[in-house]
């Protein structure tokens, strides 16, 4: 059936979109900066869901056009979206992992609730995990967390420094500290026996966007300033996943890593950590996993990461607003 003129001209609309979708998916080469928009390619990836609809319900071939595309990046999708999964297969050797950034446990009354710590310890008495890495922790708003006997707490180093903290259930074999360099943020790591085997956890705080009520993109939507901004934060994360490798590379051991990266499944930095890792999220997660709201557009900027002989039992994003982000547990089997 022969398109009229505005069918035509939503043809090359719907082929610049889905060209736009798979460069910011890192599906084909991109030969231009995207640093904020990699934030939301599920924006873009909704509009080219309602055109296809559109083609579909219109019964015209221009549907084909994001079928070819989704054929293309069909690997990426995996990192998008899950659908649950019904047959994974466990292992009885469970290691339980959470990551949470709790925003120093309410301290500042953020959230009108004064409760907020009893309720973070709540949650994770209720979920048990063996081994907790915070990001944004506060020793002095922290709550009690009696189950576990060992911690490893950033040490002070400079003012204006945001803490980290690692509980754990087993005992902490060795410890370490990655200060990264000019930025308030850091790394930290301790080295545990699970079932006579040591391994190491990393607990990741990278670069933050530091992004406030003027740099809105509804109304500032082509701000030089805020690209500029971006573009620095996202150069400072590549410097720090350096700082991060220097560490690793080094350790003889199996690594898990939690970290709020501050990016997007489809950024540098995530490809960049995520290299000959497992995503607990891609192997046994379900739906978007966002565990962020940034300028009310859902985003996945919190990940575990863990070598491929870990098996993923469950991973998990739970949707309780006790800070500005959820938390994430994984479960593994380490036969």
């Amino acid at each position: 059936m022969k398109l009229n003129f505005f069918e035509q001209l939503l043809v090359f609309i719907n082929v610049l979109s889905l060209v736009f979708q798979l460069m910011l998916m890192g599906s084909i080469p991109s030969f231009f900066g995207f640093s904020i928009l990699n934030l939301f390619v599920q924006v873009v990836v909704l509009v080219n869901l309602l055109l296809f609809s559109y083609w579909l319900l219109k019964m015209k071939w221009p549907f084909l056009l994001f079928m070819g595309a989704f054929l293309i990046g069909y690997s990426e999708w995996n990192l998008l979206y899950q659908f649950p999964k019904t047959a994974i297969r466990k292992s009885s050797a469970t290691l339980s992992v959470m990551s949470y950034n709790v925003r120093l446990f309410n301290a500042y009354e953020w959230i009108d609730d004064t409760s907020i710590p009893n309720k973070i310890e709540a949650l994770i008495e209720a979920e048990n995990p063996d081994v907790i890495c915070f990001q944004e922790y506060s020793k002095r708003n922290a709550p009690r967390l009696d189950a576990y006997e060992y911690k490893y707490i950033q040490p002070s180093r400079s003012m204006g420094k945001s803490p980290l903290a690692i509980y754990s259930k087993f005992p902490i074999l060795d410890q370490g500290y990655i200060d990264f360099e000019a930025s308030t943020n850091s790394g930290a790591y301790v080295d545990l026996i699970f079932r006579q085997k040591r391994f190491r956890v990393y607990n990741l705080h990278f670069e933050s966007f530091r992004i406030d009520a003027k740099d809105s993109l509804f109304t500032n939507p082509n701000s030089e300033a805020i690209q500029v901004k971006f573009d620095e934060v996202f150069r400072k994360q590549l410097s720090q996943i350096d700082q991060f490798d220097a560490v690793e590379n080094v350790n003889a051991n199996p690594s898990i890593i939690c970290t709020d990266l501050n990016n997007t499944q489809f950024s540098k930095a995530y490809k960049r950590l995520s290299n000959n890792r497992q995503d607990a999220f891609v192997a046994a997660g379900k739906g978007l996993g966002e565990t962020f709201y940034f300028s009310s557009f859902p985003l996945r900027i919190d990940f575990i990461f863990a070598p491929a002989t870990f098996k993923v039992n469950e991973f998990k994003v739970i949707k309780e607003d006790y800070s500005d982000h959820f938390p994430v547990i994984s479960r593994y089997g380490w036969d």
